[in-house]
């Protein structure tokens, strides 16, 4: 039997973000979180209006990021080190632009952020949150550019690969568009993230599973899985008072992430496999504010199974 511990240094049965990180470079990576002002096409009008039936309102800006100058900048990145904590002291550090769609805008804006971001001391990667319909052959052009210069991965937000869910959770787009942008920045040597979602309104079980198995082919470089949170403030909200869906229990989650662990590929880094909804905010599942719970769940039901990510894997 292979080593379901293999990818692992803390005793995880799938490739955890920390351990790829200090194979890599040989110590303790600290991710810092920046939000730039980036906008997004599916609240200003271009996509949709709004934006998704989960997302807070107001949380991201809605027009098109046309430039920040270096001092918001420094102060950005200072405020993100501060957060995390003096664990991190000098790093090494990967600036995460996790706020937004950080390709939607001035593409020349953004690259002299990112760039001005690499300048500082002991940044040895960058990650980039964006959608699948806010990459085009200019924003490919910068990213590759990028690419030579440091770690860099992007990261697009899919949830689903069923159309009809996203369509209900006003995507702004479907799976077709997400496929073809991994394949155009994977052509380009670019590392590809995803984000999916399990618990989505109307998702069975076998959905939730079949969006893991899809993906599972793509060479994806990592994956990050989040629950659906009910939060204050969104339209999702007004949804869930109404009765119009169910939310996962504790134990169909754990049960659901397993199935979808055993579909994807054993070299898949899984940067994140539940959320953090904002406890100020979070109207249910009341569950999901033990994280630690959970994630020691997962662990348990890998153990009881015998199994481990990437064992029911063909390719």
């Amino acid at each position: 039997m292979m080593n379901p511990y293999k990818y692992s240094l803390d005793n995880k049965r799938y490739q955890t973000y920390n351990y790829y990180l200090q194979n890599r470079f040989g110590c303790k990576v600290y991710r810092v979180a920046m939000d730039i002002g980036a906008g997004c096409p599916n609240r200003c009008g271009e996509k949709g209006d709004g934006g998704c039936i989960f997302c807070s309102a107001g949380a991201i800006t809605a027009g098109k990021f046309s430039g920040i100058d270096e001092e918001r900048l420094d102060a950005c990145f200072n405020a993100g080190k501060t957060s995390i904590g003096a664990k991190c002291k000098n790093g090494p550090f990967i600036a995460y632009f996790q706020s937004g769609s950080n390709t939607y805008g001035n593409t020349d804006a953004f690259e002299k952020a990112f760039e001005h971001v690499l300048s500082f001391n002991n940044v040895i990667g960058l990650c980039i949150a964006t959608r699948a319909d806010c990459v085009d052959e200019q924003a490919l052009d910068m990213l590759t550019r990028l690419n030579e210069k440091t770690y860099l991965t992007v990261e697009l937000g899919l949830q689903t690969v069923h159309d009809e869910t996203a369509q209900l959770c006003n995507r702004g787009h479907g799976y077709k568009e997400f496929a073809e942008c991994v394949s155009k920045l994977s052509s380009r040597g670019i590392n590809v993230g995803a984000h999916i979602i399990n618990g989505l309104p109307h998702e069975t079980h076998e959905m939730m599973v079949e969006t893991a198995r899809t993906i599972a082919p793509l060479g994806l470089h990592c994956l990050k899985i989040h629950m659906l949170f009910v939060e204050r403030g969104t339209k999702l909200a007004k949804m869930y008072e109404r009765g119009g869906f169910k939310l996962l229990s504790r134990d169909e989650y754990v049960n659901t992430v397993c199935d979808q662990l055993e579909l994807l590929p054993e070299n898949l880094i899984i940067a994140r496999i539940t959320g953090d909804g904002q406890r100020d905010r979070l109207i249910a599942p009341e569950w999901s504010l033990k994280k630690l719970c959970v994630l020691n769940e997962i662990d348990k039901e890998l153990v009881r199974r015998g199994s481990w990510q990437g064992k029911g894997c063909c390719g």
